[in-house]
């Protein structure tokens, strides 16, 4: 067997150039598998990091769909949940210590002459402890100034930069506009840069208080969603069962809400991401089929010019498995140094990727593994037929071969 290994590495030193051209399909095959899956995982433990950074006590409350049976057409509900089921939901639920019904919606804001798109959030205080949310400079609103409906605001740290590049946004007022409202709030916080939490970006959004914007800026009976938190980690399934038992008893149908808990966001966020890493992976391995179509080729012409090889070491004695393992040895060393090659070339373009832009990459032992014996298994499925067919050649007329 190591004779046969030596053998293989001398015929593939024997034609440098064109042992190299074949392994170049693997090589960017595998590159190609291992850049994509890694941007896939490094996205994955991010989104998984910020989720977890809020604690898995923290419930979301959102409108659900009607309809979607016995033919027909499901609606995605908006007018569903309102301020009172949250202070219901509040009353009823024994497990939570904070409830917050959330107004969301799109504006303008303006300062001076500097403005932005946002996000405006209509929360209640307790929003900004259920998100462990942070300032850089300024205070929250409290609880006396949500009662009284107090015009101020807490900005997030993109907003803050674009409409005040020089900073020193506290005390100063902007206006949030749309077509038909336009309200002025004062700035009294800024939040330290957080990046997306529980599908809501603080960094992008001017938070305010609810009672201000239940009719100024948000002149309707519905709210977005309602966030709560648990009491502890532990009361968490505890809470989400009274969080639904309270809606079921209302709507009379699970199917009109949805109750998000940190567990479902984790799971869903896995299924979801393993699938996107399959679809990425499974493109980038259609250069792994077009390399081994190119490994075979090579083999093939190998077998042609080594034919009268053949037919001397099959008239010494070497049996028909002798020249079929020959070959396969051969195909699977190109395959296998190619595939090495290409996880280097992988993890490059990975590091690249991650400091070229604002995408985390993550290259995991278990990416490295599949693309190793991806690299094997191209190199014997590719190999057999090539290997097969010199090791069927008749000794007789492969030493005639000319």
């Amino acid at each position: 067997m190591l004779e046969m290994f030596r053998e293989a590495i001398r015929s593939i030193f024997a034609n440098k150039l064109r042992s190299f051209l074949s392994m170049l399909g693997i090589v960017i095959g595998v590159a190609a598998v291992i850049a994509v899956v890694s941007v896939a995982e490094g996205t994955r433990q991010a989104i998984k990091e910020n989720i977890i950074a809020i604690g898995s006590n923290v419930i979301m409350i959102t409108p659900g769909f009607a309809g979607g049976r016995a033919g027909q057409t499901a609606v995605a509900l908006s007018d569903l949940l309102t301020k009172d089921d949250a202070k219901e939901i509040a009353a009823s639920c024994p497990s939570l210590s904070y409830v917050t019904p959330v107004h969301q919606g799109n504006f303008t804001i303006q300062y001076g002459r500097q403005n932005t798109m946002a996000t405006v959030l209509a929360v209640e205080p307790s929003f900004f402890k259920m998100l462990k949310l942070n300032l850089a400079e300024g205070e929250f609103f409290t609880d006396e100034e949500n009662l009284a409906a107090r015009r101020v605001a807490v900005i997030g740290s993109d907003v803050a930069n674009n409409l005040f590049p020089e900073g020193d946004a506290i005390g100063k007022t902007i206006r949030i506009s749309s077509q038909r409202i336009r309200q002025t709030y004062t700035v009294i916080g800024v939040l330290e840069k957080s990046g997306n939490l529980l599908f809501l970006n603080p960094d992008r959004s001017v938070i305010v208080p609810f009672a201000s914007a239940d009719q100024r800026l948000f002149p309707r009976r519905y709210v977005s969603s309602i966030i709560a938190q648990a009491s502890s980690e532990q009361l968490a399934q505890q809470a989400v069962s009274e969080i639904d038992s309270v809606l079921y008893s209302k709507f009379l149908d699970e199917n009109k809400y949805r109750i998000i808990s940190q567990e479902a966001m984790l799971q869903t966020l896995n299924q979801t991401m393993q699938l996107l890493a399959f679809m990425l992976g499974s493109i980038a391995g259609i250069s792994l089929l077009v390399g081994g179509i190119g490994i075979m080729n090579i083999m093939l012409v190998s077998v042609a010019e080594r034919t009268k090889e053949i037919g001397i070491r099959k008239a010494i004695g070497a049996t028909n498995l002798h020249i079929l393992l020959q070959f396969l040895i051969e195909s699977s060393t190109l395959t296998t140094t190619a595939g090495g090659i290409g996880i280097a070339v992988g993890i490059l373009i990975s590091r690249f990727i991650a400091k070229l832009g604002s995408l985390r990459t993550a290259v995991t032992p278990g990416v490295i593994l599949i693309a190793v014996s991806i690299s094997i298994a191209v190199g014997i499925f590719f190999g057999v037929f090539p290997a097969r067919r010199a090791s069927k050649l008749n000794p007789v007329e492969a030493l005639r071969y000319e």
